[in-house]
């Protein structure tokens, strides 16, 4: 015979599981939340030229990624590569440099050069506190730049 529960138990487990779901819900949508743009959610331009210029300097350091940065005034191209990321993310940046392909044309970058400075994004985000949402929903966003970039 199935056990019986009284009214009051099973009005107790309703409110208990849609207290479970409601935090559930407010917790994923923290996750990456669209209420606010994305450049906000990484921080605003200071955060993302905290961890751009973080990136770009252990990667210049890479004994496999930093041959290209050789004779590059790093303090502009963190400010360049900064801006360019900010309006990647709708920030109100203003970037001024060239398109990614004519950028790195002469560079001969392979994939796995530019999958350094993928890995060194993601570890300098972490490090900064972006929200795993706010960070995915940035290199989805970059990721089309690959083909750009990558010339064998």
């Amino acid at each position: 015979m199935p056990a019986r529960h009284s009214p009051r138990l099973l009005s107790l487990h309703t409110l208990l599981a849609a207290a479970l779901v409601t935090l559930l819900w407010t917790g994923c949508s923290t996750i990456y939340s669209t209420d606010r743009p994305l450049y906000q959610q990484l921080g605003g331009p200071d955060n993302i030229k905290v961890f751009t210029g973080k990136a770009l300097s252990r990667v210049a350091a890479d004994p496999k990624a930093g041959r290209s940065f050789q004779g590059i005034k790093m303090p502009f191209l963190i400010e360049s590569v900064s801006s360019y990321i900010c309006k990647v993310a709708d920030g109100p940046c203003v970037y001024e440099g060239q398109d990614m392909q004519k950028s790195h044309a002469d560079l001969n970058l392979g994939g796995a050069e530019f999958d350094v400075l993928v890995q060194a994004l993601r570890e300098e985000m972490d490090a900064t506190g972006v929200p795993n949402g706010a960070k995915n929903e940035l290199l989805r966003r970059l990721a089309p730049s690959r083909r750009d970039i990558v010339t064998h």
